[in-house]
């Protein structure tokens, strides 16, 4: 320890080495926290333990206080390490310049009430956003999170193959579901296809058996609940998402026989039921679901020809049949079952627009980023899995959903390390030169 004086007082001083050293050790300490409560959010998300124990956690509202902590974990570290907090770069302006225009909205929405719920949700969502993606700042995170929210999973598929099994008040008769945010067939199946890329792809990277054989689990498990789902757009969404999986993987011969593999088994052991539904597809015109979303978008063309550059309110669209539909719409209050018409008509063009090129942005990158030998896998497990969830949203249209902020904040945490990565490679390689 070294000193100096001041006047005649001699005053300690502590080695800046050493301060620095307790800070970083701070800052790790609280970046392992964060890590920890992303990984605990993203498993209350999916497993929802509270369905299995509520006595235990029903009053807990685990998904608040996993989300609280990793905010604050976040800060803390922020706050330690000096470093300002990641927001996900320039091109995720556009993802703030929308989420800026719900409380904006407030000044001219038609159901304010509505729309000051649509700005505690988004604020909600964002601090979501921002937690995660500020929690994983390490492939081995990265990695971490996703093998998690794959075996997570395991609950709404085993829960909604075995609902099917035992013929648990099944909807329509013969679709199954699962309970809470998956109650839905069709959301279930939105849930559902997010994260089957990545339990297919982390096979590869797995060492020990055991998790191979969960992940092949959850695979399965998850496919067999979406067929089961009878969701069109589940199947049709998890199609392409498998498609996009194959098509990237390292060795596409092994990749395309699982897929046969995989048409095979579907082929033999989907229900009739699953076929009948999907072939329904062609006689759209005669379909009751269909029929139901017709409507709904013509109340949006009377939306976006009054009012297009506002909308009517973040929150609003059911509250605007009364108003905005046209005769042939008929009086049922319906969503817009399409998040893009949902964000077209309840906040107008521009929002529109700023999502939109915060998605393409995204899976632009994404794609790009599969080519990174650190980060690749994750990257191509995250695209995939976006894909097909966006499919689903045109069809069913949940703009405000921690599934979809969670995978956002994933993707640029992803984005970032395979940024970090090239930059690293960069200067290395202009060294060595």
């Amino acid at each position: 320890m070294t000193g100096y004086t001041d006047g005649d007082c001699p005053v300690a001083t502590m080695p800046i080495a050493a301060r620095d050293a307790g800070l970083s050790q701070a800052a790790d300490r609280w970046g392992r926290l964060a890590s920890a409560a992303a990984l605990a959010f993203v498993a209350n998300l999916y497993a929802s333990p509270a369905f299995y124990w509520p006595e235990v956690f029903e009053r807990m509202r685990l998904g608040l206080v996993t989300s609280t902590v990793c905010a604050f974990a976040v800060l803390m570290r922020r706050i330690i390490s000096g470093k300002r907090l990641r927001l996900g770069g320039p091109p995720a302006g556009f993802l703030l310049a929308y989420a800026a225009i719900v409380p904006l909205s407030l000044t001219w929405s038609i159901s304010p009430e509505h729309t000051i719920e649509a700005i505690g949700d988004t604020a909600k969502l964002l601090v979501v956003y921002v937690a995660i993606l500020n929690a994983i700042d390490t492939p081995k995170r990265l990695r971490a999170i996703l093998l998690v929210g794959a075996l997570a999973t395991l609950a709404p598929s085993l829960g909604a193959v075995e609902r099917w099994i035992a013929g648990d008040n099944l909807v329509d008769g013969y679709r199954t579901a699962w309970r809470g945010n998956y109650a839905d067939p069709n959301r279930c199946a939105m849930g559902l296809v997010l994260f089957v890329p990545a339990a297919i792809l982390l096979i590869t990277t797995a060492k020990q058996r055991w998790l191979k054989g969960m992940l092949l689990l959850s695979a399965v498990a998850s496919i067999a609940a979406i067929v089961l789902t009878h969701s069109r757009s589940g199947a049709i969404a998890l199609a392409v998402a498998l498609a996009f999986t194959v098509l990237r993987v390292r060795r596409k011969r092994r990749g395309l026989m699982l897929a046969g593999v995989a048409v095979v088994l579907l082929v033999a052991f989907a229900p009739q039921s699953f076929w009948t539904r999907s072939l329904s597809i062609a006689h759209y015109e005669e379909d009751v679901s269909f029929s139901g979303r017709e409507r709904a978008y013509q109340m949006l063309e009377v939306i976006a020809a009054e009012r297009p550059l506002t909308g009517i309110g973040a929150g609003a669209f059911i509250d605007a049949w009364e108003r905005f539909a046209p005769l042939s719409a008929g009086g049922a209050h319906l969503i817009a079952h399409n998040i893009f018409m949902e964000i077209l008509g309840e906040l107008g063009v521009i929002a529109l627009v700023s999502f939109g090129a915060f998605c393409l942005w995204l899976l632009a990158r994404l794609w790009q980023a599969g080519g990174d030998p650190l980060v690749g896998t994750e990257a191509r497990a995250l695209s995939a899995g976006l894909v097909g969830y966006l499919i689903c949203e045109l069809v069913n249209g949940y703009s405000r959903s921690f599934n979809l902020y969670g995978a956002f904040g994933v993707a640029v945490a992803a984005i970032a390390l395979h940024g970090l990565h090239a930059r690293l490679a960069r200067e290395s390689s202009v060294v060595k030169t």
